[in-house]
C-alpha cells in the first residue's frame, strides 16, 4: 500500500527527502511560504502539488486528505539563539514591554508562530470531520517550543481527534537512516509523533531510535538507552555535561555505565580539493577584511585546547595506534614513516552569545543557522617520507562537524601554514631542514627535535568559510539534490538551515508506516 504525504512549511524539503526514502510513502502535497524554497522543492519533487502562500492565511481545512501529515512551523520564535527576549512562556499576557518607547507592544513574530502551531490541529479536526482522518504525522520543532504554555492545551487537542502521542528528543548525529545513513551535524530537535489510537498498536521507537554505542565494560556494541538526568523531563538536548539527557548501556551487569552513541566527522562534508584560503595574517594583502577580534580569540583557545600534535603510523607498519608527542618515540624499523598530525578545528565567527568554543572535526558539527558564522582551522602537520619518496600524509578528521542553521553559514576553514614546522637535528653539523623534506637517516641515538610550539601561530593559518554545498553535506542532503542556478550562497545556506535532515525524518516516518500497515521495515545495520 502506497501511503499519500502532505509536508507543510516543507522549505528546501529535508524532511521530505526523508519522508520519501520510506517505502511505501509517496509525496502528494507540500506547502511553504518563500517561493524560493518552493522553487528548490518542485524541482526536486516534480510530481506533487506545491503551494505557496502564508499558511497562516490559507484554507487549510480544504486542501486534499493524506494519510500522513508532517509540519516543521517556523522555529527561530522558539529558539533561545534568536536573540530576543523569550516570551512564548506567558503568551497569555500577549504583549512585549517596549523600553524605547516606554509602550506595550505585540511581538508579530511570536504571534504568528503560535499560529503556525496551531494549524496541525486545525487541520487533523477538518480531516476527521470530514469522516477521514489522517493516519498519523510528525511536528518537528526546536526544543525551546515545548516551554510554550500552551503546549499541553495543544497536544491534547490532537490527542482528542483520536490519536496517540509520543515527545521525543534527538540528535541529528545519532540517527542512522537505512537509506540515508548518518548525518555529520549535532543538530537538537524536538518531534511530536501522533497516530491514530484505532490501530491498537504503537510505533516500535526502540527500534528506530536507541543508537549504537560501544560499551566498555561490557566490551561490545548495544542498542543505548535515552535516559533524562531528571526523572519527570521528557524534552531537552543531549550532553553528558551540560545536556538534559544522555544514553546508558541497557546492561545491568555494568550498572547501566554512559556510553556515546557512534557519530560521523565532519571530514565526510569537507572538500578539501577548494582553496583554503589567504593566511589569516595576510588578509588585507588579499582585500578582505581582519578576522574579528574575538574570532582570533576562539581560534587561539581553539589551537590551545585541541591542537596537541601526535605521531600516526603512515605507510606500510606493524603499528596501529597514533601515539601523543609526551611518551617516547615508538621504536624505529627499516620500513616505517611517522606523520606528525593535528586535527583540524571549526571556529565560530558569530557574534551572539553561546557560540564561543572552536572545536575539533572529530566532533559533530554544530548545529546550521541560517547564518554564515564558523569557519575551519587546521593546524599545521608534519609529513615525513618512507623510503622510496611517496609522502604520507594524516589528517585525524573523523567526527562530526556542528550543527547547521538557517540563518546563515556559520563554519568557516582555517589551513594549515604552507611551511609549518622544522626538524633541527641536534648533533655537531647538524642544522635546520623543511620537513616536507625527507628526514636525515634514523639511527639508534635520538637525533631530530620538531621546531615550534604545540600552538602554531593564527596568523599563519589560512581561513575560508565553508561553501554551501558542504553546508548542505553537512545537513545530510543527498549529493544529487538539485539547488537553483545563480542562488546567492546567503539564501543557499539558509534554505539548507532551515530545513530537518533528511535521516531524522526517515526514521521516524519509518516507525510511523511500519504503525499503519503493521509489516516490518528493515532499520540500519
Amino acid at each position: 500500500m502506497t501511503y499519500s504525504v502532505l509536508d507543510d512549511f516543507a522549505g528546501f524539503g529535508g524532511s521530505s527527502q526523508g519522508i520519501t526514502a520510506v517505502p511505501g510513502t509517496e509525496l502528494s502535497m507540500a506547502a511553504n511560504h518563500l517561493p524560493l524554497a518552493v522553487e528548490v522543492h518542485s524541482a526536486n519533487f516534480p510530481d506533487a502539488e506545491h503551494y505557496c502562500g502564508d499558511i497562516a492565511k490559507a484554507d487549510i481545512k480544504s486542501w486534499p486528505r493524506v494519510d500522513l501529515f508532517w509540519a516543521s512551523p517556523s522555529c527561530p520564535p522558539w529558539s533561545d539563539a534568536r536573540g530576543k527576549k523569550r516570551d512564548f512562556d506567558k503568551s497569555t499576557q500577549g504583549v512585549l514591554f517596549d523600553p524605547e518607547v516606554g509602550a506595550v507592544s505585540t511581538d508579530p513574530e511570536t504571534i504568528r508562530a503560535r499560529a503556525l502551531m496551531e494549524e496541525i490541529p486545525r487541520y487533523l479536526k477538518a480531516m476527521r470531520l470530514k469522516g477521514k482522518p489522517v493516519l498519523g504525522g510528525v511536528v518537528e520543532n526546536v526544543v525551546q517550543v515545548t516551554k510554550w504554555d500552551q503546549i499541553g492545551r495543544w497536544r491534547k487537542e490532537i490527542e482528542s481527534y483520536g490519536y496517540r502521542t509520543r515527545w521525543i528528543a534527538l540528535n541529528a548525529m545519532h540517527v542512522t537512516g537505512p537509506v540515508l545513513g548518518k548525518v555529520a551535524q549535532s543538530r537538537n530537535r524536538a518531534f511530536l509523533a501522533y497516530w491514530l489510537e484505532e490501530f491498537g498498536r504503537d510505533p516500535e521507537w526502540d527500534k528506530w531510535l536507541r543508537p549504537k554505542a560501544y560499551c566498555p565494560d561490557c566490551d561490545e556494541v548495544v542498542s543505548a538507552l535515552q535516559v533524562f538526568k531528571k526523572p519527570k523531563a521528557f524534552m531537552g538536548v543531549y550532553g553528558i555535561r551540560t545536556g538534559q539527557y544522555v544514553y546508558r548501556c541497557p546492561r545491568s551487569s555494568c550498572r547501566h555505565r554512559i556510553v556515546e552513541p557512534s557519530v560521523v566527522g565532519a571530514d565526510t562534508i569537507i572538500d578539501w580539493s577548494l582553496d583554503p584560503g589567504p593566511k589569516i595574517g595576510e588578509r588585507a594583502d588579499h582585500g578582505k577584511d581582519p578576522l574579528e577580534p574575538a574570532t582570533i580569540a576562539r581560534i587561539e583557545a581553539g589551537l590551545a585546547r585541541h591542537a596537541r600534535p601526535m605521531l600516526a603510523p603512515a605507510g606500510g607498519t606493524w603499528r596501529e595506534h597514533a601515539t601523543p608527542l609526551e611518551v617516547p618515540m615508538p621504536t624505529r624499523t627499516t620500513r616505517e614513516t611517522d606523520g606528525l598530525v593535528v586535527p583540524p578545528l571549526l571556529v565560530p565567527v558569530a557574534k551572539r552569545a553561546g557560540v564561543n568554543m572552536a572545536s575539533t572535526i572529530e566532533e559533530p558539527m554544530r548545529t546550521q543557522t541560517t547564518r554564515r558564522e564558523v569557519a575551519m582551522v587546521m593546524p599545521p602537520f608534519i609529513s615525513l617520507l618512507r623510503g622510496g619518496g611517496s609522502k604520507q600524509t594524516a589528517y585525524p578528521v573523523s567526527g562530526p562537524i556542528p550543527t547547521v542553521s538557517a540563518q546563515g553559514n556559520h563554519h568557516g576553514l582555517v589551513g594549515p601554514p604552507a611551511d609549518p614546522s622544522m626538524l633541527l637535528a641536534y648533533y655537531s653539523n647538524g642544522g635546520l631542514s623543511p620537513v616536507s623534506e625527507p628526514v636525515g637517516t634514523l639511527t639508534t641515538r635520538d637525533r631530530y627535535a620538531v621546531v615550534g610550539g604545540d600552538t602554531p601561530p593564527v596568523d599563519q593559518c589560512t581561513f575560508r568559510m565553508l561553501s554551501a554545498k558542504e553546508v548542505g553535506r553537512g545537513m545530510g542532503f543527498r549529493p544529487d539534490y538539485r539547488v537553483k542556478d545563480g542562488i546567492s550562497k546567503r539564501d543557499e545556506v539558509r534554505g539548507y538551515g532551515n530545513a530537518v535532515p533528511p535521516a531524522m525524518s526517515e526514521v521516524i516516518v519509518s516507525a510511523l508506516v511500519e504503525t499503519f500497515s503493521g509489516e516490518h521495515l528493515e532499520p540500519a545495520a
